[in-house]
């Protein structure tokens, strides 16, 4: 390619690298005619020459309203190849991708609420499957003209692709857009190249001048050169175009010698580029001249079908004409719909159009919307708005107007509310209010809905203003989108707001209420009333009454979604007190959801109803089988909320390894997919991994991501508070246990309680009862809540009661019941084990139960797991109890090679790991059951065989290890 050498190696390199694994993405701008389209095409060539796998879309006029079109038309690349991927990875993503390949759907609407990023992340699956082994490059031409939703995507792949097989080339003109700030931003931040593609030199102008012409350099005419150079301005397109339009007037022509120039040819660009344009379509016949004429006034792509029926064509004279169009170099087939034709240049298109009389164009472009309209009555896809931007070329603007409106609908209903939301602004600006009142507050019900599901809060709240004095909808239909931006402002958290909203809902239903309009509205407020941070009896009691007058109504009108709606709000109270009573409330959702055809919903109560199974039993069963459920359904935020509840439990298990493999997965995804919530609590399952291990320096690195992800802030904070607990008492640091569980129920003082297993209703009870400052009042009120009777907290309640029932002298009681603790603690070995260290010294003071076999089943355990300050601990108590105990030795085996290579024991080992957690020697002494001398000496053996200068090198030592 004459002047893109340059290019042509980054292009290559990038290639490479996508092939390597190591992929990014390219911006190309530049100014219509410099080369875009013809780089991208070079490129697809050497891609597909070494295998790639190769996916093409490209954005068009309709386009920026056209939610997907670009990645739709790409991805069909791999439809029509026949070479769609079977993998097991992207089993749970394939829903989603249905909403972009709808041979995907298996006949299967898609009914997630999943948000635009998973979208975008099951992308990001696909392509990375496509491009294992071989590499991937996906081409997406002409975003200055695509839609919002299509820009998001490339965005997240943008940011998301420098360690996958795959390489994003992006082609945009230089005019500003959201494309161009796109390239620009991700150049500046270093995730992406910007390839800004200039005007070729005069010395290029004349090779491409001569490669055209089929000569060399110095074998062209005189002047063409100095006449290509000044009227082109070194655009390559505006080159080809006035040689062509050159020697189709004869100006010129080729003789034996060579090219030579007849007579002076004209120097007015753009002019002589459309005459060049028109005089090639007239060369095709005064009938082909009309059609292609007529063709772009129906736009730069457009339908056969329509052309045909408004240029009174034959089906034979259609594909003549689209031949010899093509052969003209004036159209190309489209590759994503055969029944469709697009013109080679916009330019081209624009020419063909300017040579039409404004009358005429008027008439051709009436004539080709009532053909759409016929030929099309549903006006699927594009069609709509080709036919909006049709009417309107006619002057019938309230026709557009609603044409935009009915395409805007559309848009939202497929999820897509930015390109929704100004389909419809755009209709607004049209149907005219004093004339189409009704139609203008339709639509104007429309853009508010639009813009809640877009979460733009602020501008819904503006027009829902207008909105309240507005005499063009009736008292309800205003209610009813009043309580739509309550809830909104419910999910944002924007409390106040959303109080507001209610109140005006309210004041509209005042005089003219229906049960159908209240319904929504109350549960929308008994969610408030529930989820606002300032909660208390009497607000919990006036959002069950609120909840329970909703889902009666709801169930007898039916209005299925409020019903569920309230259901969740009921169990979520209902939790509270009882966890059975919970499950009604899920039972009845479910059935409701099933039952209505309300997939999401349905989800939504198994996912509860497996949880609360999970946390009263510890049994995993039917977590599971929800997990499956979200999967088959496509929800994957669901999914992956599911998953995290079972790694969660994986930890309690001490199933460590499956837990933070699960938890490191979770993370991945949900941090690139900006789920910051979610990417807090996949953290909060590898701190609890390392706690429930009794690793306290590798549960300190972890804590610091969480709290440089502002996970202290967060409500994740107690169940964090309550692990650390664990730690320390893994570590015999029992104030620092009870400082920490001092903590939870601080922060759930102050706070809604989101977890109920942070130790609140189950260990820290324990502690207080074994530091003598709590007895039997706080164990029956702890007892009066459902959270402790679920398992995980059971075993330590239990275990309390055991302690105080030996202390007041019921040694049988305090027998049965610590064996119900046992019973309880089966399915978590930590826990139970954690539970006999614990009672164990108090039943050695207070003359009961079996310590002694206590404290050797909990030494086994612990030195089996390498815990050693616990498992030390049961080894003195028992020598303080009169039993000999034999002095652990932990393996060779046990010390990491690294250690051992250079000769360090197991017992150093215990010392070294010590020091890791900035112990003192007399901290060690204590913990290992040594002297502080022999600490000593076990640190200077560590120095020398080490190469350690000091403690501080040996501890950073162990901070490496577990990094």
């Amino acid at each position: 390619m004459i002047g893109r050498t340059e290019e042509l190696g980054t292009l290559k390199s990038a290639l490479a690298g996508a092939r390597a694994g190591r992929g990014g993405a390219i911006f190309m701008v530049a100014e219509a005619g410099l080369g875009k389209s013809r780089l991208m095409r070079e490129c697809v060539t050497i891609a597909g020459d070494s295998g790639m796998a190769v996916l093409r879309g490209r954005a068009t006029q309709a386009g920026a309203t056209v939610p997907f079109r670009p990645l739709t038309e790409a991805l069909f690349s791999i439809v029509r190849s026949g070479t769609v991927p079977d993998d097991p990875d992207l089993a749970p993503y394939r829903p989603a991708l249905g909403r972009l390949i709808p041979e995907w759907r298996n006949g299967v609407p898609y009914e997630s609420d999943d948000s635009l990023v998973v979208l975008a992340e099951s992308v990001l699956r696909l392509l990375s499957v496509v491009g294992r082994g071989r590499g991937a490059l996906i081409c997406l031409g002409d975003l200055q003209d695509c839609d919002a939703e299509t820009m998001s995507i490339v965005e997240y792949l943008v940011d998301n692709l420098a360690d996958q097989p795959v390489l994003l080339l992006v082609s945009t003109r230089s005019a500003p857009s959201a494309a161009l700030s796109l390239a620009q931003s991700s150049a500046r931040d270093r995730v992406a190249q910007l390839m800004e593609i200039g005007p070729l030199t005069d010395e290029q102008v004349g090779e491409l001048a001569a490669e055209c012409l089929g000569v060399a350099a110095r074998e062209l005419p005189d002047g063409v050169a100095r006449w290509l150079t000044q009227s082109a301005d070194g655009n390559p397109f505006v080159v080809e175009e006035l040689l062509r339009g050159g020697i189709a007037a004869g100006a010129l022509a080729r003789n034996g010698a060579g090219w030579r120039m007849v007579e002076d040819v004209p120097r007015d660009m753009p002019s002589t580029v459309a005459s060049s344009v028109n005089d090639r379509a007239r060369r095709l016949g005064p009938q082909w001249h009309r059609a292609l004429q007529a063709a772009a006034i129906i736009g730069r792509r457009f339908p056969l079908a329509a052309l045909q029926r408004v240029s009174g064509l034959s089906d034979d004279e259609l594909h003549a004409l689209v031949r010899a169009g093509t052969e003209a170099q004036l159209l190309e087939p489209s590759r994503s719909s055969p029944d469709w034709c697009t013109f080679c240049h916009t330019w081209t298109a624009e020419a063909l159009a300017s040579g039409v009389l404004p009358a005429e164009r008027k008439a051709l472009a009436a004539a080709a919307a009532t053909a759409v309209e016929s030929l099309f009555p549903e006006l699927p896809g594009e069609l709509c708005q080709l036919a909006a931007r049709l009417r309107l070329a006619t002057g019938d603007e309230p026709a557009a107007g609603l044409l935009f409106a009915m395409a805007g609908r559309r848009a939202l209903g497929a999820g897509a509310a930015a390109s929704a939301e100004h389909l419809l602004d755009r209709a607004l600006e049209l149907i005219p209010a004093h004339s189409h009142a009704a139609r203008h507050a339709e639509v104007l019900e429309s853009l508010l809905y639009a813009l809640t599901e877009a979460g733009d809060v602020e501008q819904a709240l503006r027009r829902g203003a207008d909105l309240y004095g507005s005499v063009l909808l009736a008292p309800q239909q205003r209610a009813e989108l009043l309580t739509r931006l309550a809830w909104v402002c419910v999910v944002g958290g924007h409390w106040e707001k959303a109080a507001e909203q209610v109140a005006l809902a309210r004041r509209l239903l005042a005089e003219s209420s229906s049960p159908a309009h209240l319904a929504p509205l109350d549960v929308v407020e008994a969610h408030l009333l529930t989820l606002a941070d300032s909660q208390g009896d009497d607000r919990a009691a006036r959002a069950e009454a609120l909840a329970l007058r909703a889902v009666r109504t709801a169930e007898e009108i039916p209005l299925p979604a409020t019903a569920c709606q309230g259901r969740q709000v009921l169990a979520l109270l209902a939790r509270r007190h009882s966890f059975d009573d919970a499950d009604v409330h899920l039972r009845h959702m479910f059935a409701t959801a099933n039952a209505h055809g309300l997939p999401i919903w349905r989800l939504r109560a198994q996912i509860r109803l497996a949880t609360n199974e999970l946390m009263r039993t510890g049994g995993a069963e039917q977590i599971l089988l929800a997990r499956q459920a979200a999967l088959t359904l496509g929800a994957v935020t669901a999914g992956s909320q599911a998953d995290a509840t079972v790694a969660m439990q994986q930890v309690l298990y001490c199933e460590f390894a499956q837990a933070e493999a699960l938890a490191d997965k979770l993370l991945e995804s949900t941090t690139r997919m900006h789920q910051e919530s979610e990417s807090q609590f996949c953290l909060v399952i590898k701190i609890a991994a390392q706690a429930h291990q009794g690793r306290r320096e590798a549960m300190r690195l972890v804590l610091a991501e969480f709290r440089q992800r502002g996970g202290e802030q967060s409500f994740h904070a107690p169940v964090v508070f309550g692990h650390r607990a664990i730690c320390a008492l893994l570590g015999e640091d029992r104030p620092g246990a009870e400082a920490e569980m001092a903590r939870v129920r601080e922060w759930e003082r102050t706070h809604p309680t989101i977890y109920y297993q942070s130790g609140r209703y189950g260990l820290g009870v324990l502690l207080e009862v074994l530091a003598g400052r709590a007895g039997r009042e706080l164990l029956v009120e702890t007892c009066a809540a459902a959270a402790a009777h679920l398992r995980w907290n059971l075993q330590f309640v239990l275990a309390a009661e055991a302690v105080l029932l030996g202390r007041e002298g019921d040694a049988k009681a305090a027998d049965a019941k610590m064996a119900e603790a046992q019973a309880a603690a089966t399915p978590f070995p930590m826990g139970r084990h954690l539970v006999l260290r614990l009672v164990a010294e108090a039943a050695l003071a207070d003359g009961w139960g079996e310590p002694v076999d206590w404290l050797r089943t909990a030494e086994r355990h612990f030195h089996g797991v390498d815990v050693a300050a616990i498992a030390g601990a049961c080894r003195a108590l028992l020598r303080k109890a009169g039993v000999r105990v034999m002095q652990r030795r932990t393996g060779i085996g046990a010390v990491p090679v690294r250690f051992a290579s250079r000769g360090v024991t197991a017992r150093e080992f215990e010392v070294l790991t010590l020091l890791g957690e900035r112990r003192a020697n007399p901290e060690i002494a204590k913990l290992l059951f040594i002297s502080p001398r022999t600490v000593e000496k076990h640190v200077a053996s560590l120095l020398g065989k080490l190469d350690s200068a000091d403690r501080r090198e040996l501890s950073n030592l162990v901070t490496d290890l577990y990094l």
